[in-house]
């Protein structure tokens, strides 16, 4: 075991008080807001990516997300969970849909989860412990998908793969209307613009989608990017870059499968979930995306973290993540 994930399996066992009783640190308010505050150390500890910062090379992406699966920092699963790995055929390109299989299945309804990481970094394997452990708590079939990503394949292969995806799922006897769609931050993006995808061409929605804290605006103008852009582990400039590897032409800004704000009136979306975190430059967006769908008529429920970080659904050691993670997923049951 590192040095690292020995001292961070430490901290994550320390209770908050003990930790207040040698720590002092001042609590930061904004919007009437705090971040917990185990979590605001949590954060400290955390390098910020450099990602914007530096050429990207597929070798830095696996060093990421080898340092990731490394130090986990999501809790295991609960009980055991079956997965099965499935090989989707997209050209010469092959591409992995893990099968999540809990011990005891409730829903006949399956959840197609895609993964978060700006659409650069990330995979089934960084998200692992966090789709068992909802797959568990859900006590459904969840399929995980490992898309392409930007920005060898820019918009829109990733949402090329999540057809591909759907189709291989259809094959198999899962209708659309059967199937969930689900994702955090690229990922709750790319559930999203396969809603659209489908709304727009008239084929049948999935039954409902879950959007965790959604990157939805590739003008990445709001206010919380400015009161949370640095600090926060994911930072504006992050933001920035990440739609600019993603984005193949200006055009794509006018497109509603890329810019999720160019929502056509005209079209219907599945029953939604938007979870958003108060501490996340991307807090505004999936606000604003919540209240665009309730403006079209969508059957919409928007829950808010205010203590809650980007990313903490993958952070699950902390125990204020865990809350909020475990409490949202209730809510989730609700419209499988």
């Amino acid at each position: 075991m590192s040095l690292r994930r020995l001292l961070l399996n430490i901290f994550f066992v320390i209770p908050s008080w003990v930790l207040r009783l040698f720590i002092w640190k001042k609590d930061t308010y904004l919007r009437g807001q705090v971040i917990d505050f185990k979590s605001s150390l949590f954060i400290a500890l955390t390098p910020e990516s450099l990602l914007a910062e530096t050429e990207f090379v597929d070798d830095l992406r696996v060093a990421i997300n080898e340092a990731r699966i490394a130090t986990p920092i999501s809790i295991k699963p609960s009980k055991n969970v079956h997965t099965k790995n499935h090989e989707l055929t997209s050209g010469s390109e092959r591409i992995l849909l893990r099968e999540y299989i809990p011990d005891k299945i409730i829903s006949e309804k399956v959840i197609l989860y895609f993964h978060g990481g700006g659409y650069v970094i990330g995979d089934v394997e960084t998200h692992d412990r966090w789709v068992a452990e909802m797959s568990n708590i859900l006590g459904t079939k969840i399929f995980s998908l490992n898309y392409r990503l930007a920005p060898e394949n820019k918009f829109p292969k990733a949402l090329e793969d999540s057809c591909l995806s759907l189709n291989w799922l259809n094959e198999r006897g899962y209708e659309n209307d059967n199937i969930s769609l689900c994702g955090d931050s690229a990922g709750a993006h790319l559930a999203a613009a396969t809603s659209n995808h489908l709304a727009i061409n008239n084929q049948t929605l999935p039954s409902s989608q879950c959007l965790i804290y959604p990157m939805t605006d590739p003008s990445c103008d709001s206010e919380s990017y400015s009161l949370f852009g640095e600090g926060y582990l994911l930072t504006s400039d992050t933001m920035v870059w990440f739609w600019d590897q993603l984005r193949s032409s200006k055009e794509d800004n006018n497109n509603p499968c890329f810019n999720l704000t160019k929502f056509p009136r005209d079209i219907s979306n599945p029953k939604t979930l938007i979870v958003t975190a108060g501490f996340d430059p991307l807090s505004d967006e999936g606000e604003k995306y919540a209240a665009i769908l309730n403006n079209a008529g969508i059957s919409i429920n928007h829950i808010h973290y205010p203590n809650m970080f980007h990313g903490f659904v993958t952070a699950t050691k902390l125990k204020a993540a865990k809350f909020a993670a475990f409490d949202f997923l209730e809510d989730y049951k609700k419209i499988l």
